[in-house]
């Protein structure tokens, strides 16, 4: 194969982090060929440095009329060998069949409660042949240069000099918080056993509640300097918490050890891995759908029907000793 194109546009930054292990399946499968990478601006960036990858081609918005307007003259002008996608909707599938040799359109078919998303994805795309077995455990990695790596050490140098522990408490779900209170009280428990906690966060109530706990607040951070500030965390054999969102995903992708909080998805299917512990809140709970998860009730307004004030009771289900004994661990 000479050309390869891949389209990733699910639209957030923890969809293009557990997609990154196909781009890497292929390039290393297919050495000789051009991989060319259609995914969602701004998350595009976390591809730039990678120079297996010959042409990343940023998607400015997350409507069908957006990926069709990237994807579409991409497509048409290579008629690739191979086109993959993750996302079935927006006509994709049409699109790439029509265009390509050979289309790869559902690596959503038929999942398993417990099985990795990624991992699926990988093990689908090696027995329909398109890239080697060897390949098929690959973890989401961001490719950082020395310059990017140095900046992240000096930023890091300047909020500590302890052993951080980064704290993530965003979402852009909210059935994904964690409680605040939880937040204030972990930084606060961390900071009692010689943990330096960083708060990374874009919400000023996070980031007062764990300052007054505690923890130091990092500045607004570029998607890739967040990467070079965890990596610079990793080396001091650092952690970083947080739920099922992208900047923990980033943060474990650029070697930072991770304890990850699930409530509403599984950990089973949405785990990090490697150098990762993955804690599951109210792992019985009645109302969770697993392998379908914008059909529970609770996905998109966080109402739960368990709990009186109708907050997430799955996330509630954690507890902080609990937390803070994964981060030890």
């Amino acid at each position: 194969m000479t050309r390869i194109v891949v389209v990733d546009t699910m639209g957030g930054l923890g969809d293009l982090l557990l997609g990154m292990p196909i781009v890497e399946a292929l390039c290393r499968s297919h050495p000789d060929a051009e991989v060319t990478v259609v995914t969602t601006a701004p998350w595009h960036v976390l591809l730039e440095r990678d120079e297996r990858i010959h042409r990343v081609v940023p998607v400015e918005g997350r409507d069908g009329a957006a990926v069709e307007a990237a994807a579409r003259p991409v497509l048409e002008r290579l008629r690739p060998e191979l086109a993959i996608t993750t996302n079935r909707q927006h006509g994709l599938p049409a699109l790439l069949e029509r265009t390509a040799q050979r289309a790869v359109t559902d690596l959503w078919r038929s999942p398993p409660v417990d099985e990795r998303v990624d991992l699926r994805m990988l093990r689908l795309l090696a027995e329909d042949g398109v890239i080697d077995r060897a390949f098929t455990t690959l973890p989401p990695r961001v490719v950082l240069g020395d310059d990017e790596r140095a900046a992240g050490r000096r930023l890091l140098g300047g909020l500590t000099a302890g052993r951080p522990a980064i704290l993530m408490p965003d979402s852009g779900m909210r059935v994904k918080h964690w409680p605040l209170g939880a937040w204030g009280d972990l930084a606060g428990g961390l900071a009692r056993r010689g943990w330096a906690p960083i708060v990374v966060s874009q919400v000023a109530e996070q980031r007062a509640a764990l300052a007054e706990a505690g923890a130091v607040v990092a500045p607004d951070l570029a998607v890739r300097a967040l990467a070079a500030l965890c990596a610079a965390a990793g080396e001091r054999d650092g952690r970083a918490v947080g739920g099922d969102t992208g900047p923990v995903r980033l943060a474990a992708a650029s070697g930072l050890a991770v304890v990850g909080l699930f409530g509403p998805t599984v950990s089973s299917r949405y785990g990090y891995r490697g150098r990762a512990v993955n804690l599951q809140g109210y792992p019985e709970c009645p109302v969770r759908t697993p392998t379908a998860v914008p059909d529970q009730e609770c996905w998109w307004t966080a109402r739960c029907p368990l709990t009186e004030d109708h907050s997430p009771r799955c996330m509630a289900d954690i507890g902080v000793d609990q937390v803070l004994a994964a981060v030890a661990a």
